[in-house]
């Protein structure tokens, strides 16, 4: 959330029932505001090669989606700590982003959202609000199109096959 439009999402965190909270702050996020460097394709890649970077070995990643401000990922945490994953994630790209960039700087917020998955069905759901992100902030038409998202590498069947 970019500290200089303060005003225009502070009151959002005083919201009581998170899942309104929650809609409301992700609304904000799709609208594009901030600095916005996932923006540049070169930025967005690098994020996306770093998650994929340990898929199957550490984590398996379900679905995700790298916003021009933000990223939405949904994976199967293994044997390593999620807050660890992130930390490694975002240390990892937040060097490459900054070098490809030209900046210093922080390049990640410190906090995320977490939201535990009690059964199969939530994970669909959660796919398709993933996958489905870049469309509905009208980034484009059909979430496939994306090139940040997993959405391109589902087969007829919606399963993930990703290149190898």
């Amino acid at each position: 959330m970019p500290v200089s439009r303060r005003g225009e999402w502070e009151h959002l965190l005083k919201i009581e029932d998170d899942r309104e909270k929650r809609t409301k702050l992700e609304e904000y996020l799709d609208r594009g505001i901030g600095e916005c460097h996932l923006r540049d394709p070169r930025v967005a890649e690098i994020t996306e090669d770093v998650m994929l970077q340990f898929h199957n070995k550490r984590y398996e990643l379900l679905a995700w989606s790298v916003m021009p401000n933000h990223v939405h990922v949904l994976a199967h945490v293994w044997n390593w700590p999620l807050a660890k994953m992130l930390q490694s994630w975002k240390s990892i790209s937040a060097v490459k982003a900054n070098r490809s960039l030209k900046r210093v700087g922080t390049f990640w917020q410190r906090e995320y959202w977490e939201t535990f998955m009690r059964n199969e069905e939530q994970e669909r759901v959660a796919i398709r609000y993933i996958e489905g992100n870049p469309v509905k902030a009208k980034l484009c038409q059909l979430a496939e199109d994306w090139p940040f998202s997993s959405a391109r590498f589902r087969d007829t069947f919606r399963s993930l096959v990703l290149p190898k």
